[in-house]
Order: structure tokens, then sequence, then C-alpha cells
């Protein structure tokens, strides 16, 4: 007479087989001719650190690229709010060395200011050349960085200007 422990009561299934064959590696393996024993190929071993060493310095090298087009970018963004901010300031009647000074703080370091007005017109031009301090390289690469800004004088503001540079 069966009783509450016995398999057969059990209320729970039991486990059907999987229909799904067992999974293979694509040529990485191959049968002996002994017995049916699983063994790998010579050539296999090594290969994941082979592909590694090849793809790390590649890896490497493409995020110390992408870092330093990021230093460009920034440099490039401060460049032009310091050529805006100098043009603003000019147009509206302050001194030059007042609208320099301006620019200087948002500038790149090292950057040059150049203000020239024509007729009404103030135009001022933000250049630095941008270095990479990147590994091994020692700075070799320089990035030249460009901004221009255009600005209409205000009506009653004289500027004072003739093509000044620093």
């Amino acid at each position: 007479m069966p009783t509450a422990d016995h398999p057969t009561n059990r209320t729970t299934p039991a486990p059907t087989p999987s229909r799904t064959p067992p999974r293979r590696r694509g040529g990485s393996q191959v049968r002996s001719r002994r017995g049916g024993s699983v063994r790998h190929r010579r050539g296999d071993h090594g290969t994941v650190t082979a592909e590694v060493a090849i793809l790390l310095p590649v890896l490497v090298a493409v995020m110390i690229l992408g870092l330093s087009m990021v230093g460009v970018v920034t440099a490039n963004i401060r460049s032009i709010d310091a050529a805006r901010d100098v043009a603003r300031a000019v147009a509206r009647g302050e001194s030059l060395e007042s609208a320099r000074q301006q620019g200087q703080r948002g500038a790149p370091p090292e950057a040059t200011i150049t203000i020239t007005q024509q007729d009404a017109e103030v135009h001022v031009v933000v250049t630095s050349q941008l270095h990479l301090k990147w590994p091994l390289a020692g700075g070799l690469l320089k990035i030249p960085v460009t901004a221009e800004a255009t600005v209409q004088a205000e009506p009653g503001a004289q500027p004072e200007l003739e093509a000044v540079g620093q």
C-alpha cells in the first residue's frame, strides 16, 4: 500500500528529458579514435591570449585619442566663448585692455586675441595651439584652434580701435 512519502504519490512531475541536442563548439574539439574522449586541437591553445595581446594596445590608443579629442573640443568651445565675450565688450564701449583681460580669463592658455574694426563691426579672432600630451609622444602633436566673432558696435559706443593684437 502506498504511503504519503512513497515516490509514486509525489505531486511534482518527474523531469522530462531535454529535446535540444547538447551544444558543440564549432571545430575547437575533436573526437579521438580511442574510446570517444574529447581533446583540444593543438592550434587552439593560446589564441585568446594572442588576440588580447594584439587588441589591447589598439584599444588603449583609441581611448587616448578619444580623450585627446575631448580636450580639443573643449579648447574650441572656450575660444568661441572668449571671442564672443571680447567682441561684445568692445561693442559696448569697454576699453580694449578690459575686454582683452575678460577674454584671456575664458580663453585657452597662451591664446592670442586680435581685435579689429571695420566701419561699425567689431571683429575678434582668438587663436591658440593645443599641445596634446600623449604618452611616448612628448607633446609633439600641436593642434591649432581658432575662433572668430563679429558684432555690430552699439550706437553711441566709440571703441578705440585700429587693428590691435596681442
